[in-house]
């Protein structure tokens, strides 16, 4: 695999070819696009890379799945009770994309949605499946969902390993019903990474190649925009349970600053270099479920 010049490279949300480099790892070069500050990675790897990558992506081990329940935990009850709100409290057809071991959808069912998960991982798609929960394996651009068929999408920590989001985001667009809603979570690191530069302290932060790209506020709310959603809010959203100590408290202890922000500014500051939330909805009328 041969890194391309970062001239030659073109960013993946506005189409700019005017970039910055930040960061080298290994064999791929991390850049930011000037005109609308979303990060990604280049050259990308092959779909085939990815595919064996994801098999082993996420632990097998019993007690690995279960510190994976209780690190989302959080995130995904604050999800459902923003979705209940932004929903008016309706119940109808939800699908999470990289639905992972099923654990959002397990919640999902409980609150009376009728759930649908994708997830390419085969030791983490046969757990959701012992649920008895509908899983596919095809990715959404192969799988050809029928047009507005789902009432709300759901991708936590799942946009960044795309390798066109813009693509993705085009298709959710079309498989939600009129009004319907997304929900996402994304990482936010280039804060992190540019800070650290500064002191010359070297990371992994972005988690090449598993991520291949990093999402500013600005650069979601653009790649939404581009692919035809409205009503784009982005909040904190909650904080990750990891389960080693020291990583438990930094997510909790940021994402509770990120609360106290976010809510003392009138909901205008996100703190930067934290996880986030976004909702956005189809244009329609909600009542169209």
């Amino acid at each position: 695999m041969v890194n391309l010049n970062i001239r030659d490279a073109q960013c993946r949300i506005c189409g700019s070819k005017d970039s910055r480099f930040i960061i080298k790892d290994g064999e791929w070069d991390i850049i930011q696009c000037k005109a609308c500050s979303f990060v990604y990675v280049t050259p990308l790897p092959t779909e085939q890379f990815l595919y064996l990558h994801y098999q082993q992506y996420l632990p097998s081990e019993n007690i690995r799945i279960e510190q994976w329940r209780t690190m989302m935990s959080d995130i995904f009850l604050k999800s459902l009770d923003v979705i209940d709100v932004r929903y008016n409290y309706q119940r109808g057809t939800l699908l999470d994309i990289g639905c992972g071991y099923g654990f959002f959808l397990e919640l999902a069912r409980r609150r009376g949605w009728h759930v649908h998960g994708i997830e390419p991982c085969v030791h983490a798609r046969d757990h959701a499946a012992s649920m008895a929960i509908k899983i596919d394996s095809e990715s959404l651009i192969e799988k050809r969902y029928e047009d507005e068929m789902f009432d709300v999408v759901t991708l936590f920590y799942v946009l960044e390993h795309l390798p066109n989001p813009l693509r993705y985001l085009n298709e959710i667009n079309r498989i939600l019903k009129p009004g319907g809603l997304l929900l996402l979570r994304v990482p936010h690191t280039t804060p992190i990474v540019n800070f650290l530069k500064i002191f010359r302290i070297s990371n992994k932060l972005y988690d090449i190649p598993s991520h291949l790209s990093d999402f500013s506020p600005k650069a979601i709310a653009l790649a939404l925009s581009k692919a035809g959603f409205c009503e784009i809010q982005t909040f904190p959203g909650g904080a990750t349970r990891p389960h080693p100590l020291c990583e438990r408290l930094i997510s909790v202890g940021s994402g509770a600053i990120a609360d106290v922000l976010y809510t003392l500014s009138g909901k205008r500051l996100l703190l930067p270099g934290v996880s986030k939330t976004t909702v956005a909805r189809k244009a329609g009328h909600v009542d169209a479920v």
